[in-house]
């Protein structure tokens, strides 16, 4: 578990480091700059790239974490393993290049209120090319327990990159063709810096080693990839079908209106994404091993730390909602309650912890699948019934309502086969002390600049919460960390 922590604890670093550079730019810079239609085009951009690169990807990214510790066993030298495992998505990305280019007019007939997604329209395919490059690297390197580099490289530079190139828009330096230029070509360059990387590091190399992939392994790997394949698609499908279906219905407008609501309400999911990046090697190497007394470990660790920093930027977040859309344009006012029921939605996730990465790491990934299929029908039918109804909130009740329905299933199963649980009494004191935080925010006046009263207020509320979580002990691995740095500092 050490090295779950540590890398963890990197990435949380990198992760929040992220999250302030995200703000600047998806809030203060974004809307201000672009406006709520361009930055609309922007998001669906965006979320139609990652819809694809998970089909094109063909679920290979976790059948190589699943299957790396096998596939190391049979050969000493495993670094050319990548470029084996490249070569059905880049089948893939021809597939899609040729299916893309001839589905424009009918993509068009559907996206009528979107001129301005017509016009871009291809935008999206070198998007889609490095992302599935990138993505499949980064399941590679992932592998070998080296996940920091790459969270640099999503989560810091590709936002530096952004804010500068906002900022050369914004002072005229360049136009809006040539700023979704740059906006696409940072995807080639993160793909290529994790390439040179990884060839420095000694994590790839050009020695092919076909012979571990004998018939038995193959057909292993095909079987799970499906699987895994499946249920990824219907995680990102879930993930985008509603900024995508706002899109339909209400137009780029109030798509940059939702995204906006959609990304802050995804800032909460940040320590889950920071320990999720260790945790399904980790897991996978416990299965390996029949080290069961780990995963259920694990399983209750990562629930409680995520729940325990998720928390705290909920409340945070709810107590400076007013803060936040002073800053926005009035075109983005309406966006809040989305904010509250998607965040909702994200903290239930959190709080059931390493589930999907149990169960697809287990004998019994197939039933991900399922999990999956239900979770995709039930998104896609409660979208379509309640955003042309309710607008924006429906779009956020039937993400949030998929959300719940498909942890709940996860959580039951894995208790049931596995006789394991991520809840414990720790977790109920988390909840209760966020509840107490967040009401004793609302005692605070009000100061006049909100430049004085987000850092004021939120600085209250973080002290508040980590005290009583180190009075408390609610935390064992947060408690080791700050005695850590405590002791650090004494010497």
């Amino acid at each position: 578990m050490g090295i779950v922590i540590n890398q963890s604890i990197r990435n949380a670093i990198i992760s929040y480091t992220g999250i302030i550079l995200g703000f600047i730019s998806t809030i203060l810079l974004f809307p201000n700059i672009l406006g709520a239609e361009k930055f609309g085009l922007t998001r669906t951009m965006i979320a139609i790239m990652v819809i694809v690169v998970q089909l094109v990807s063909l679920g290979l990214p976790n059948s190589i974490i699943k299957f790396f510790p096998a596939l190391s066993e049979k050969t000493s030298d495993h670094k050319g393993l990548y470029w084996l495992f490249l070569i059905p998505p880049l089948f893939a990305l021809v597939l899609f290049i040729v299916l893309y280019s001839l589905a424009d007019n009918l993509i068009f007939d559907v996206y009528k209120n979107s001129t301005l997604l017509a016009e871009y329209y291809f935008y999206v395919v070198p998007m889609v090319v490095f992302s599935t490059l990138f993505g499949l690297l980064n399941a590679f390197i992932k592998a070998s327990f080296n996940t920091v580099f790459a969270s640099f490289l999503q989560d810091i530079l590709l936002r530096i990159i952004v804010i500068i190139t906002l900022f050369l828009f914004y002072f005229d330096l360049i136009n809006f063709d040539q700023f979704l230029i740059l906006f696409v070509g940072n995807y080639l360059l993160q793909y290529v810096i994790l390439l040179v990387y990884s060839f420095k590091k000694g994590l790839v190399n050009f020695k092919f080693r076909t012979s571990v992939f004998d018939l038995e392994m193959r057909s292993s790997i095909k079987k799970y990839s499906f699987y895994s394949f499946f249920s990824g698609f219907t995680m990102i499908l879930v993930g985008n079908i509603d900024l995508l279906m706002v899109d339909v219905f209400k137009g780029l407008e109030q798509t940059g209106v939702y995204a906006i609501a959609l990304y802050v309400g995804a800032v909460i999911t940040i320590p889950k994404k920071s320990i999720a990046k260790i945790l399904f090697p980790v897991i996978s190497m416990s299965f390996q091993k029949n080290d069961f007394s780990n995963i259920e470990k694990v399983y209750k660790q990562s629930s409680l730390n995520m729940i325990l920093f998720g928390l705290l930027i909920y409340i945070g977040v709810i107590a400076n909602m007013d803060n936040l859309y002073s800053m926005l344009p009035d075109t983005f006012s309406n966006g809040s309650i989305v904010i509250v029921i998607i965040g909702l939605a994200n903290l239930f996730d959190m709080v059931t912890g390493a589930n999907g990465q149990i169960i697809i790491s287990s004998k019994y990934f197939k039933f991900d699948f399922i999990a999956s299929f239900v979770l995709m029908i039930s998104a896609v039918v409660l979208n379509l019934i309640l955003i042309p109804k309710f607008g924006l909130t429906g779009a956020a009740t039937a993400t949030a309502t998929s959300i719940f329905i498909f942890n709940f299933i996860k959580v039951i199963y894995v208790w049931t086969k596995f006789k394991i649980q991520p809840f414990s009494l720790k977790t109920g004191g988390i909840i209760l002390l966020g509840l107490s935080v967040l009401y004793l925010s609302t005692l605070i006046p009000k100061l006049h600049s909100i430049y004085f009263d987000v850092p004021v207020r939120s600085l209250f509320m973080a002290i508040l919460y980590m005290g009583a979580v180190w009075v408390f002990n609610l935390s064992e691995e947060v408690n080791g960390i700050i005695k850590g740095v405590v002791k650090r500092i004494k010497n």
